[in-house]
């Protein structure tokens, strides 16, 4: 295995104009709207591994509250059977819908040298010749578990801010603390690198004590976007079943709970409802294979 930079290959693949898509754990990962939605592609697809950067040089093990940085272990009997450390890893995929394939990055925010570690990725998108990057998140917020989740961007350009609205994602507003996928994206517009970060708002009772550390309608809001933007043709029924269980078990705890339920009923009247629906952007492979399709079903038929 060949060491470039900072960044390790396992291999160099042939890829036709990739985006990239980043899923990194952190400050703004409410839900695992990132590294699950990015978790949920590489299972998806099928992705393979093809290089990883290093964790001493960008992690610290003992941050207090982040339990996500230590090692996962496994102890049976006084035994110890499993011992794994938080990974940085690339993979790709070759898309045959599309005239672009698919990087995905799933790693950890770094704790220390931020520009180093953003630059390690943006080298490399660079060396690939990726078209657009995506940066994925999630917020906690108080969205009714009965709605879908709200979607919202900042982009490196006015004409990606522009191109996102017709995805159902309007402009994020926020001043204060950043994270790190906001200065990848600060990094990726003095390099002129076209990026934008989506942002998914994931359910979060505070008044109850309610946290859902992985949930799937915040993943499916941000899986149906890129499966747009990125031409995927995925089937996700796996992921409504897993949103509808999701939805079952809550409405179960909500309709033991008069308060709960008025909370929620109170929520609900106030959010604004987000119905997410693909545009009709389509490529002309895209169309002959749609006129195929119908003209398949029709037959049978």
């Amino acid at each position: 295995m060949a060491r470039q930079s900072t960044v390790l290959f396992l291999e160099k693949p042939e890829l036709r104009q990739p985006y990239l898509v980043c899923g990194i754990n952190g400050w703004v990962d409410g839900g695992e709207a990132a590294t699950g939605t990015t978790r949920y592609l590489i299972k998806k697809l099928k992705a393979k591994k093809f290089a990883e950067m290093p964790l001493d040089r960008y992690h610290v093990f003992q941050v207090p509250g982040q339990l996500s940085l230590r090692p996962e272990i496994k102890i049976e009997n006084g035994l110890l059977k499993k011992h794994v450390l938080p990974r940085n890893e690339f993979f790709y995929w070759v898309n045959p819908h599309s005239e672009h394939d698919l990087i995905l990055y799933l790693g950890t925010e770094p704790n220390t040298n931020w520009e180093e570690y953003a630059g390690n990725i943006l080298n490399l998108a660079a060396d690939f010749g990726v078209a657009r990057i995506y940066v994925l998140g999630g917020v906690l917020d108080k969205t009714p578990h009965t709605r879908e989740a709200g979607v919202s961007c900042a982009c490196s350009s006015k004409e990606l801010r522009q191109e996102m609205m017709k995805y159902a994602m309007p402009s994020s507003n926020y001043e204060g603390p950043g994270s790190f996928s906001i200065t990848m994206l600060h990094l990726s517009q003095k390099r002129k690198m076209p990026m934008v970060s989506i942002i998914a708002r994931s359910t979060y009772y505070p008044e109850f004590n309610v946290v859902i550390p992985r949930n799937p309608k915040a993943i499916k809001a941000v899986v149906l976007r890129l499966d747009s933007l990125l031409h995927l043709n995925l089937d996700i029924s796996d992921l409504d079943q897993e949103a509808d269980e999701l939805e079952v078990k809550l409405n179960f705890m909500v309709s033991h709970n008069r308060e709960f339920q008025t909370y929620i009923e109170e929520l609900e009247k106030e959010y604004t409802k987000v119905k997410y629906e693909a545009p009709l952007d389509i490529t002309g492979n895209e169309a002959v294979q749609l006129a195929e399709d119908f003209l398949k079903e029709t037959r049978e038929e």
